[in-house]
């Protein structure tokens, strides 16, 4: 007789494959980094970048006997390592809080995972909350403060320096040293603040999503820091997010999960559990620019009102 039972390996196979694409798209939806950013394919661990280190200087060659020979200069380049590094997050549930639930319960979880995942990556990304320490750039914050693009709102009626008039200047501070500040990263609360701001000449500033002027990304996952930063404006060609391994999903029901007062024995407390990992790089650029000469990130803060 052809023993017609599903084994556990195949049980976990299924729900795998049945909730994984839930989580990938809930960690890039809810992930601002991977949507503001252009994202790298990895093939290994480690990917190098090259970034301008100098630039050539040309000269008047002021040759009046045809004779003189033409100046010569070189362009220098450094690497930029992205390096891949985990994230991960295991979420147990009882197996009887499945059975009575009258949603989908381990659909939820999913999401719930990707969020995490995206939380996790964006912390890192914008403050370097819980950076990994083979990511050598800073975070967009850092970077930010490191370059002197910062300006803090102004509280009171329309002024140059209220929550819009902060970010152009920041913008203005950026594209001044060779960069082109086309991204405004920012908590979704502040739009609020921006429903019925106008500009010069009367027009709403929030155009639909966007604040006018700049590619808009709120974020919405909770890794955003009001206390350190009301916008980040940033000129997206300077960031890359590296991916190795998109978010995958295991199914746990045999794991002891935990240390200490917080193991869980899975099978012994009829529990189950999902398993989510994903692998990501993150760097940021600071090549050299024609307008100062010098190398500066990209990257322009805006900071709440003292």
């Amino acid at each position: 007789m052809v023993n017609q039972s599903i084994t556990r390996d195949e049980v976990a196979s299924l729900i795998a494959e049945e909730y994984a694409a839930t989580v990938i798209e809930t960690a890039t939806q809810g992930s601002t980094a991977l949507s503001a950013f252009t994202t790298v394919d990895m093939g290994t661990k480690v990917t190098n970048m090259p970034v301008l280190a100098s630039l050539p200087k040309a000269r008047w060659v002021n040759d009046t006997t045809n004779t003189a020979r033409k100046p010569s200069s070189k362009v220098t380049w450094d690497n930029k390592r992205l390096v891949a590094e985990e994230i991960a997050v295991i979420i147990p549930v009882h197996e009887n809080t499945i059975a009575d639930a009258t949603e989908n319960i381990l659909e939820s979880i999913a999401k719930l995972g990707g969020q995490a995942i995206g939380t996790a990556l964006d912390a890192a990304v914008f403050f370097e909350t819980e950076k990994p320490a083979s990511w050598l750039s800073p975070g967009l914050a850092q970077a930010a403060i490191a370059s002197g693009n910062v300006k803090s709102v102004v509280a009171g009626a329309a002024n140059k320096a209220d929550i819009y008039g902060a970010g152009l200047q920041v913008a203005e501070m950026i594209a001044d040293k060779g960069f082109d500040p086309t991204v405004a990263i920012a908590k979704r609360g502040l739009r609020f603040q921006f429903a019925n701001l106008r500009d010069a000449q009367g027009g709403l500033v929030l155009q639909g999503e966007n604040i006018l002027g700049f590619d808009t990304h709120w974020n919405r996952n909770g890794a955003w820091d009001p206390a350190v930063a009301s916008q980040i404006i940033v000129d997206p060609s300077v960031v890359r997010i590296g991916v190795r391994q998109d978010v995958t999903v295991k199914f746990l029901d045999q794991a002891t999960i935990g240390t200490g007062d917080d193991q869980i024995n899975l099978a012994e407390q009829d529990m189950v559990a999902l398993r989510f990992m994903a692998r990501f790089a993150y760097v940021l650029g600071n090549p050299i620019t024609p307008e100062t000469g010098q190398r500066s990130y990209g990257v322009g803060m805006v900071t709440p009102s003292a």
